[in-house]
């Protein structure tokens, strides 16, 4: 490719002998292209040619020599000097393009002796992680959770709403959950593909993965054959330096071989190159690193790559990557993690994953790793979670929205750069309360597009075109993807947010932030949704005062029953056999109590009839008390008893009957003892027909309503039955909210506490208050 006087010259300048400018000049002469030449030197065709013009151009000017360009002529000459080149390649007219390679069994001493080197940096780079608020390092191979990758991008898949609802279920929290034959593990991923790029969500363990991955390659568990080369890609991008300079200086920085060195493993095909973090690169280096890892990866296709990269960052095209996506944690991912977190104290283990599994919108957000290690730095250091759960959801949101790169000094281009923190918040509330108010978990882009276009649009500096807003609200709903996370797309143009959790915290945020009566209104008329509860104690627990949305709870409570006088009879006995237990000080508690009894006896049929009204007579305060029944752990039943809403309970009539009949001889007056006793002689073989059992239990219901007030016969319809039971959730969630870390004016708080499951006008809230 360059002039014979070119060539000779630069065989002159560096004191070739006569075979060696032979070959010399049949290899880099006229007949040879760039591109075998830049291979042979084992630099890209781009680069080879911007040096080697520029040396060119200094000797055809007359200088001095080609100065700090030379490098590539020293490793020719090296070459050339080498032992491998035979003399019978010289002296060949065809001469053996492989003449200057190192033989086999050099290069197998070369691989080990630059993986014995190469431990050092690997172990500096990759031995330990430590991230957010963690006060010291830990060590990586004492925390690591084995990952699992999807095989099939979830954003590339071409579904509509509708499927995406049929494989969610909003009980579980846990999003859409790839099909079990979807997930792969990381490891097997690994060793399929020798060119893969791993993209993830902000905080899903990528660098973490890879960093495991490249230590144990070090220790010669996995790719034992292969020398390890770990790159920060951000760091490489500031350099300016091409790649492979860039790994030619580390590895001179820790002795683990020179530039030719370098070379032959790369030749050879003996490296693996983790490539972490390319969204990380900085917009402006951004075209030149791509270009030279795609050249890079090109002229030496025969080693194998792992690149990191984030889900929703612009699409980075390799066409020989094998592209994977790093899947959320599942449950057995969790507890193991919280097993080698805590793994010097297991009672707090068995504890924190007792209160994630309590807690579906904290197990949610156990999922993603990085979230998880918030969640165990937050229990390590009070031995639970914030009874204030917005504390702990306003935490995880500042971590993916601002903490998480600023700490590791990561700067993004940003198209939304000129939000402030709080606008960038207001922004997400706003759409979340948006599309969480109409039902909408999954949103169109266009949507999307179109709620964040009416916000910025009022925003200083705002584009007045609405196809600029357009194409800026794109970008924005891009760099939430990218760099918080917040938004995932569920599938071709279809997003979401990435956990229910943040949506319903948001959507909270929103309607408190901008409360009104309005607005306090159509929080309080919610409920009894059960997809609004965590909306409604999130609120509740971020309000400065929550008096006036709690006085709207109750009365929307109360107002539940209020058209029924059936249902009202039941409160009015719920409210006498409270005050006939004589506890003055805890009659709410004991009103849920006998609400669940009564519940319980409304809703059984007539083959369970029985074995309800013998454990309603066993827990009855008043008979009971002179056992000195433990009435904490009375209340304590009735809670639990409440969610079974009058299934089978799986109780034993002859036990249950035995102890009513021991309570009650211990009463003054023995008329109930006789009753039972008659009851228990008379009692049907189990073989006994329904007619028999029917008629038996109704003598022990006439005993029990007699004797103790209890086992009226309600005969509710079945909307009555859901009405009441509405009623009950709806106040237990009232009573949630009241023992909340909520801030309520203390009269307040005790007429609504007073006033609970009363029948209607029994008392006035109003003027209690």
């Amino acid at each position: 490719m360059f002039p014979q006087k070119f060539l000779a010259r630069m065989a002159q300048t560096h004191q070739l002998s006569a075979d060696q400018e032979s070959v010399f000049l049949l290899r880099f002469g006229e007949d040879r292209d760039d591109r075998e030449i830049a291979s042979f030197l084992g630099v890209s065709e781009e680069a080879y040619r911007k040096r080697m013009g520029e040396v060119y151009r200094k000797f055809d000017i007359g200088g001095k020599g080609p100065g700090k360009h030379n490098r590539l002529l020293h490793i020719l000459k090296n070459y050339l000097e080498s032992e491998s080149v035979a003399a019978k390649d010289i002296n060949q007219d065809q001469p053996n393009i492989y003449a200057l390679k190192i033989a086999t069994a050099d290069i197998e001493e070369l691989v080990q002796q630059m993986r014995d080197r190469s431990c050092q940096i690997i172990q500096e780079r990759c031995a330990t992680m430590r991230v957010l608020d963690m006060s010291h390092p830990m060590i990586l191979e004492d925390i690591y959770t084995g990952t699992d990758v999807l095989e099939k991008i979830t954003s590339r898949r071409r579904l509509g709403i509708a499927e995406l609802l049929a494989t969610y279920d909003s009980r579980d929290r846990h999003g859409i959950a790839a099909n079990k034959e979807d997930r792969l593990s990381s490891m097997d991923a690994l060793n399929r593909h020798s060119k893969l790029m791993l993209l993830g969500k902000p905080g899903a363990g990528k660098t973490t993965l890879l960093k495991y991955t490249a230590l144990k390659c070090a220790q010669g568990n996995i790719f034992s054959e292969l020398v390890p080369i770990f790159i920060t890609l951000r760091q490489y991008s500031g350099s300016g330096s091409l790649l492979l300079d860039y790994i030619a200086q580390d590895f001179l920085k820790y002795n683990i071989g020179d530039e030719l060195a370098l070379t032959q493993l790369l030749e050879h095909g003996r490296a693996i190159l983790f490539l972490d973090g390319l969204d990380e690169v900085r917009e402006d280096d951004l075209h030149r690193v791509l270009e030279d890892l795609r050249s890079f990866s090109e002229q030496y296709y025969i080693n194998r790559f792992v690149i990191t990269s984030r889900l929703g960052a612009q699409e980075y095209i390799f066409e020989k990557f094998t592209e994977v996506e790093v899947a959320n944690f599942q449950s057995l991912q969790i507890s193991q993690f919280a097993q080698r977190w805590f793994v010097s104290n297991s009672r707090h283990t068995e504890l924190f994953l007792r209160k994630i599994e309590d807690n579906k919108p904290i197990q949610e957000l156990a999922t993603n790793p990085l979230l998880l290690t918030l969640l165990c730095l937050v229990f390590d250091e009070y031995g639970d979670f914030p009874n204030n759960r917005s504390e702990l959801y306003r935490e995880g949101l500042d971590v993916l929205l601002k903490k998480w790169d600023a700490k590791r000094n990561i700067e993004r281009y940003q198209i939304y750069k000129n939000l402030s923190m709080q606008r960038k918040e207001d922004l997400l509330a706003q759409v979340a309360c948006t599309t969480f108010y109409q039902g909408d978990y999954f949103f169109k882009q266009a949507d999307l597009e179109c709620y964040i276009t009416e916000y910025i649009r009022n925003l200083p500096k705002a584009h007045i075109d609405d196809e600029a807003l357009q194409l800026d609200s794109e970008a924005i709903i891009k760099a939430i993807e990218s760099q918080h996370g917040l938004f995932v797309e569920r599938a071709k143009g279809i997003y979401s947010f990435s956990h229910l959790t943040f949506q319903e915290y948001l959507a909270a945020r929103e309607f408190v932030y901008n409360g009104s009566q309005q607005t306090l209104a159509i929080l309080a008329n919610k409920i009894t949704d059960p997809r609004w509860q965590d909306v409604l104690r999130l609120a509740v627990g971020m309000m400065r005062s929550a008096d006036e949305l709690l006085q709207m709870i109750k009365d929307r409570c109360d107002r539940l029953l209020a058209d029924d006088r059936q249902l009202q009879s039941l409160l009015q006995w719920v409210q006498h056999k409270a005050e006939s237990t004589q506890i003055s000080d805890r009659l709410p508690s004991v009103r849920a109590f006998y609400l669940t009894l009564g519940r319980a006896i409304a809703q059984s049929n007539s083959l369970n009839l029985a074995n309800v009204l013998a454990r309603s007579l066993v827990l009855d305060l008043d008979l009971c008390q002179n056992r000195n029944l433990n009435v904490e752990l009375a209340f304590d039943l009735a809670r639990a008893l409440e969610t079974k809403d009058g299934e089978d309970l799986g109780l034993d009539l002859e036990l249950d009957l035995s102890l009513a009949l021991e309570y009650a001889q211990e009463m003054p007056d023995p008329s109930l003892a006789k009753a039972l006793t008659e009851l228990i002689d008379t009692c049907p073989e189990d073989a006994a027909s329904d007619i028999a059992w029917q008629h038996w239990a109704n003598k022990l219901r006439q005993q029990a309503i007699a004797h103790r007030n209890i086992g009226q016969i309600w005969d509710f319809t079945s909307d009555q039955i859901g009405q009441l039971s509405q009623y009950c959730k709806a106040n237990r969630l009232l009573v949630e909210c009241l023992e909340s870390d909520c801030y309520v004016q203390q009269p307040i708080r005790q007429a609504i506490e007073q006033s609970l499951l009363l029948p209607q006008g029994y008392s006035n809230l109003k003027n209690e208050t």
